[in-house]
């Protein structure tokens, strides 16, 4: 039995729309809802979700300081972090 408060915010947060699916669409999204455990509604939800990621405007670029290590970073690692904390060997 669905209380109260679930349906008030599920009646605040949804919207209810039609979408027209072709029969193979249909028959698939009932089979993945079965095979899933799901309902047809939430798949179809994920869905719009998946498309609305995929062409989501970037949310901007972030330049970062191109830095070339000269090929040792790896072989000198020790001492650098000792240079970083002020240590002397």
């Amino acid at each position: 039995m669905v209380d109260a408060v679930h349906l008030y915010v599920y009646n605040r947060c949804m919207r209810q729309t039609a979408v027209y699916l072709q029969d193979h669409q249909l028959s698939g999204l009932k089979d993945a809802s079965r095979k899933l455990g799901r309902s047809e509604a939430d798949l179809l939800r994920e869905g719009v979700d998946l498309v609305l990621a995929r062409y989501r405007e970037p949310i901007g670029e972030c330049d970062l300081p191109a830095v070339h290590g000269g090929g040792q970073l790896a072989s000198r690692v020790d001492d650098l972090l000792d240079e970083g904390f002020g240590r002397t060997a």
